[in-house]
């Protein structure tokens, strides 16, 4: 997989990610309740597809999520997240 860099909508959403040997830990805060309504959507987005441990969400109260994300379904997270605009941008580095 290339690499993907992203811009972050900051007005909406905090996040940090961490790369592990199988997937990807994000941490996303919620900074309005638009992006609280969206970060439901994305959760339900991935909930109705066939895999089911692909996108992993966890509730941290305070408005944030524990999101893991298995490495074949980080590029379809971004994307629906920058769909969602909770993110600007999002382009992959050519080498």
């Amino acid at each position: 997989m290339k690499p993907v860099r992203y811009e972050i909508n900051d007005q909406q959403i905090a996040l940090r990610e961490q790369r592990n040997e199988q997937d990807t830990d994000f941490l996303i805060r919620a900074k309005t309740s638009e992006a609280v309504d969206c970060l439901h959507q994305l959760r339900a987005f991935f909930d109705r597809d066939k895999v089911y441990s692909d996108i992993l969400f966890y509730s941290r109260g305070e408005r944030t999520w524990q999101v893991i994300v298995r490495r074949d379904a980080y590029v379809p997270f971004l994307a629906h997240l920058f769909q969602l605009q909770l993110l600007r941008s999002i382009r992959w580095l050519t080498g």
